[in-house]
């Protein structure tokens, strides 16, 4: 029984059910990508788990634990809402078509200074001194940095290794490097939770954080180890070479993946393939309940509506003045199916003179499914209308 059920379950899918499922998880899937390394992926396990969980009260009668799981989510859509506002709007602006036109279409930023940043990092490296450099690509980051102030010089490894002197000023914050200029120095950026290594310290949690807050690449060179890192894409790990570092950088400007030389220090893959797994899993498991409960069924008889009907054509009251439709649907929106939202039809227009056969249409509202129509057919007989003459106008 069970395993004819599975049979006609999938007789019954269709293109769109795979499109769906196959939408959903690419969209679920760059969201965690974006936000997996923030604490947003705990608030929404929280409230992916709070849904489930009313969803599954309310499965099985649990009427009040129900009721206050969803005012729980509820309330916690709100919260979040307000917490994530910055990333909400980022999020929805990456999502703009002129961000991608403008990603096509303007000259990347990162490969110019490629050259003089990773002498400048290696030289800092190598003299025990620690760096801060962002170079953003399409992404603005100006409201992810604080402090600091405005240099607009133009860009050279030496002017980079003197900012970062000990005795400079502004040694402590980043800097901002825009084409071949040194846009801002000193600047404060905002700390990621967790680089994935306890080692790190306060500068490659800040490179990470940019990075994941935005497209923007940041080279970290370490003051107590010596060593250079590069962060973009949610990701840090570290270069051993000036070359390898201008190879990556002028990669990156292009637009193109890095290849070689860049994996993470403590490879999280089997946890990120996991993770991809869960959420189409999750998708097809979430999409499956739907379509289950949608499949309450209910019949209605629905009066049947003439369409059509020019001023020349007449036709006999068909047999039929009422047609019995099945619709299917979840329960609820069956429930709250108003009485006159199905619509049930025959088109008469270009209809001539004679006996002639015509289906009955349907319109329902989407989500509502029409099973099946009774009878489905109506035979009428069409005649032309006699038009009355007007009489002439008397002598």
């Amino acid at each position: 029984m069970f395993g004819g059920s599975i049979s006609a379950f999938l007789r019954g899918l269709r293109w769109q059910d795979g499109a769906d499922v196959l939408l959903l998880t690419v969209l679920f899937s760059w969201a965690y990508t974006w936000m997996r390394r923030t604490i947003a992926v705990q608030m929404t396990l929280g409230m992916v788990t709070l849904l489930a969980a009313s969803w599954i009260a309310s499965h099985f009668g649990l009427i009040l634990t129900s009721y206050l799981l969803s005012a729980v989510s509820a309330v916690a859509t709100i919260v979040v809402v307000v917490v994530f506002q910055r990333e909400i709007r980022r999020g929805l602006s990456r999502a703009s078509p002129l961000r991608w036109i403008r990603k096509w279409s303007r000259k990347p930023r990162v490969e110019a200074p490629a050259a003089m940043v990773a002498q400048a990092a290696f030289a800092l490296a190598a003299a025990g001194k620690g760096a801060l450099i962002v170079l953003p690509r399409h992404d603005w980051v100006g409201e992810y940095i604080s402090g600091g102030m405005a240099i607009d010089a133009r860009l050279s490894s030496a002017l980079l290794e003197a900012v970062f002197t000990s005795t400079a000023p502004l040694h402590d914050g980043a800097v901002v490097v825009g084409n071949d200029r040194l846009a801002w120095a000193g600047g404060v950026l905002p700390l990621a939770a967790d680089t994935g290594d306890p080692r790190h310290g306060t500068r490659h949690r800040a490179a990470l954080g940019l990075a994941s807050a935005s497209d923007a690449v940041v080279v970290c060179v370490s003051e107590e180890r010596g060593t250079v890192l590069v962060a973009h894409d949610a990701g840090l790990a570290p270069v051993q070479t000036e070359a390898e570092l201008r190879d990556l950088l002028e990669r990156l400007g292009s637009g193109r993946k890095a290849k070689g030389g860049y994996s993470s220090e403590h490879p999280r893959r089997t946890v990120e393939v996991l993770a991809y797994v869960a959420i189409f899993a999750g998708v097809v498991i979430a999409w499956s309940a739907m379509v289950r409960d949608r499949s309450h069924v209910v019949g209605r008889v629905v009066p049947l509506e003439m369409r059509g009907v020019g001023d020349t054509l007449r036709f006999d009251p068909p047999r039929f003045t009422s047609i019995a439709v099945e619709l299917r649907s979840s329960r609820r929106e069956l429930e709250l199916l108003a009485p006159d939202a199905v619509q049930v039809f025959i088109d008469l227009s270009g209809g001539t003179s004679g006996q002639h056969t015509f289906r009955v249409q349907t319109n329902a509202p989407a989500g509502i499914e029409v099973v099946s129509v009774v009878p489905n057919t109506i035979s009428l007989q069409l005649g032309k209308r006699e038009v009355a003459t007007p009489a002439p106008p008397g002598r």
